[in-house]
């Protein structure tokens, strides 16, 4: 393996894993955000303006609706939770304008 292999590799793998990462933090605080928390109120204020939330709300959509579905739907299937949330982008979207307006 050459040098530079090496140091392609290391830019993917670290960029995959700083992906999941930041985008397992960002889905877990998008989620309490939506269920109305307010730790997850004041982590938005202290981080984000509207733009740069939106910014990362695009680039993590996947994450966000990764998590919706193990965080809230398996819990449902296998009788852990009564209910499940809703999850639309739309109403996080509006959390987030509230929260920062």
């Amino acid at each position: 393996m050459t040098d530079l292999s090496f140091w392609g590799y290391a830019f993917v793998i670290g960029s995959i894993l700083t992906y999941i990462c930041w985008g397992f933090v960002f889905a877990v605080q998008g989620l309490l955000l939506l269920h109305g928390r307010p730790e997850a109120v004041a982590w938005l204020k202290k981080r984000y303006t509207m733009k740069s939330f939106m910014r990362e709300l695009v680039i993590f959509a996947p994450m966000l609706y990764l998590f919706h579905f193990l965080l809230e739907v398996i819990p449902k299937l296998i009788g852990l939770e009564d209910a499940v949330i809703k999850f639309s982008i739309s109403d996080l979207i509006e959390r987030a304008e509230e929260s920062l307006g």
